[in-house]
């Protein structure tokens, strides 16, 4: 049985079960989202819902959300203008292959998230205090995530509602699996479905690029599989080498990179694809680095 201390938990589990109920009647239908998120809102206090689809080479499509006029400005049209591609969780799900799951926004980005081109450029003209994000692979080309935002008046997600959330991540998952399957969702052609053919190609080769400047052959290697989001186990026997080893050149890249985390390599990463139009055949970390108001 799924636990959630009070008074997080604002329903009874057999509310709960009724209400998942409800959704499962609604798959296949336009009500699903609605419904979806009225009973995660009924457990967790949310201020901004919104479902994203993302595809291959297009546009981020937001199927539904919950948002004021003043809002969907910053939220929705800004970020479909272009700000998505600096996203961690968009980056995330085209870039790691283990993606699926329930993801904080300080999970997937540094300490100095508030420094970074993204927050500068978008997050911070938005009313958001804190942001929970859930992942689905929907297949290869496709991925859908469900986003659970805090306004910047209300207080952060505390633990006990993070520990609900990723409790019901299997019901959300296979749920919203079922629903996308029912609709033919990755290949719904919606009003505002733009092709951007060069999106994935530019990310893939600035992916490349990066650290080529500073990096060694094989640290450019462990730098490329820790990017992907591998263990360190994994990343040892695809390159088989020792743990040691690989531990070895981690730690030499963090120290070439003036970072102490896997956290801080990403978000480095994200900071320098915004060098990478000036210069596409070039280092964008090298761009970046030697960029004096960084």
């Amino acid at each position: 049985m799924m636990k959630v201390d009070p008074p997080q938990m604002k329903t009874s589990f057999e509310t709960w079960n009724k209400q998942v109920a409800g959704v499962v009647r609604e798959q296949g239908k336009s009500g699903f989202f609605p419904q979806l998120i009225a009973t995660l809102c009924d457990s967790i206090k949310i201020d901004y819902p919104q479902v994203w689809l993302y595809r291959r080479n297009k546009v981020p499509q937001a199927l539904y959300y919950e948002i004021s006029n003043e809002e969907r400005t910053a939220q929705i049209d800004a970020y479909i203008n272009g700000s998505y591609q600096l996203d961690p969780f968009y980056l995330a799900a085209l870039i790691n292959q283990q993606s699926t799951g329930v993801y904080r926004l300080t999970e997937l980005s540094a300490g100095g998230f508030q420094q970074s081109d993204y927050y500068r450029s978008y997050y911070a003209q938005c009313d958001t205090e804190d942001e929970i994000v859930y992942i689905i692979d929907i297949d290869p080309d496709a991925s859908l995530q469900i986003s659970i935002m805090r306004k910047k008046t209300s207080p952060r997600f505390c633990d006990s509602e993070l520990k609900f959330l990723r409790a019901a991540e299997p019901v959300i998952r296979e749920l919203t699996l079922h629903h996308a399957q029912l609709v033919q969702l990755p290949q719904k052609k919606d009003q505002g479905d733009d092709t951007m053919p060069n999106i994935e190609k530019t990310i893939s080769q600035a992916f490349d690029l990066f650290g080529r400047s500073l990096l060694t052959g094989r640290e450019k290697d462990v730098l490329g599989l820790t990017l992907q989001g591998h263990s360190t186990i994994v990343s040892a026997e695809k390159l088989n080498i020792s743990i040691e080893t690989l531990r070895q050149h981690k730690k030499k890249i963090y120290n070439k990179l003036d970072i102490n985390s896997q956290a801080e390599l990403f978000s480095l990463f994200l900071n320098s694809l915004s060098c990478f139009e000036r210069a596409p055949t070039k280092d964008p970390l090298e761009l970046y680095m030697n960029t004096p108001d960084r």
